[in-house]
Parts: C-alpha cells; sequence; structure tokens
C-alpha cells in the first residue's frame, strides 16, 4: 500500500471517529470549502495553468509539498511521502507524517477543542471565528487559528495551533 493511500486511510479513520464523536456544525464557509476544493481538486488539464494548486504546509518545523483531494467531506492535503492533513472548511481535523511518531486528532470548533496524538490528549477552549476584511481568526487557549481567503473568496492560507511547545500546522496555496 502506497504511504499516500495509507495516510488517506488512516486521515479517513480518525475523521470518522471524530465524526462519530458527535463533532457536527453547519457553517456557509463549509459549502464554500467543498466547492474550492472541488475546483482545486478537479481533473489534470493539458495546462499548467489550469493545474489543481501545489500546497506549501508545515507542521511545527517540518515542511512538505502537498496535494489537495476530496474524501468524505474533506479536503486532505497530502503527498507520496506519508504526509497529510485533513481539513473541513473552519478546522485542520487530522494531521500525519511530517515526522511524527502517530497521527493528530483534533475535535470541535468553537468552545472546547480536543487533541488527541503522539504527545497524548489535552484540550483547550476556542472563542467563534470572526472576520475581518478576508481574514477569518479564532483565539484558542493554545494559540490563534487563521484563514486567509483572496479576492475571489477562496483560501489561501490556513493556521491551527498545536500549542507552544508543539508549533503549529500552516497551509498556504503555493501558485
Amino acid at each position: 500500500m502506497s504511504n499516500l493511500k495509507r495516510a488517506v486511510e488512516n486521515l479517513l479513520i480518525l475523521t470518522a471517529a471524530t465524526i462519530l464523536q458527535g463533532c457536527t456544525f453547519s457553517v456557509p464557509q463549509f459549502d464554500a470549502a467543498v466547492n474550492f476544493a472541488k475546483t482545486i481538486t478537479a481533473g489534470k488539464s493539458s495546462s499548467q495553468a489550469d493545474a489543481p494548486a501545489v500546497w506549501l504546509a508545515s507542521v511545527g518545523e517540518r515542511g512538505a509539498l502537498l496535494n489537495p483531494y476530496t474524501a468524505s467531506g474533506l479536503i486532505v492535503f497530502a503527498n507520496t511521502d506519508g504526509d497529510a492533513i485533513a481539513f473541513d472548511g473552519w478546522t485542520v481535523r487530522s494531521v500525519s507524517g511530517f515526522g511524527l511518531s502517530g497521527p493528530i486528532s483534533i475535535s470541535g470548533k468553537d468552545g472546547p477543542r480536543d487533541f488527541v496524538g503522539p504527545f497524548g490528549q489535552y484540550s483547550t477552549t476556542c472563542d467563534p471565528w470572526v472576520l475581518e476584511d478576508l481574514v477569518w481568526t479564532q483565539s484558542c487557549g493554545n494559540g490563534d487559528g487563521v484563514i486567509e481567503l483572496n479576492e475571489a473568496g477562496n483560501i489561501e492560507r490556513i493556521i491551527l495551533s498545536l500549542g507552544k511547545e508543539r508549533g503549529n500546522v500552516t497551509l498556504r496555496v503555493a501558485k
């Protein structure tokens, strides 16, 4: 089994576990994120300009180039090295690869947010998302979250704090 397929399967399992725990939400941005994902993961074209965007990602100090895919209502950014990040339109839901000794699962949106991974389990509390200009921000006890949009309303950068000692999960479009 390829590293990419294994990473995507691990993320889907973690996401299913999160959803089954009652982590649901209804926000307009989710639909926009899914539509956005459909445009960035559309079939390959003959033109490089029309090819899906490559994303630059980092978890803590470790970086990777990732390609976006849609799976089970999520945008999964992954590569063939086993690095993968699942995003639901508001929050990163899971992370695997990036030199971690195991995957990280994240549940919750506003209010309590739980992290389970190789570092153990911990919780933080997050305020509701706030939009100012083209930037959504969220204050959490372990650090802030950011979703930056471009003029067309497409996501250009995503940041989620894992905590001061663990760093951030950061995604940004490369083209």
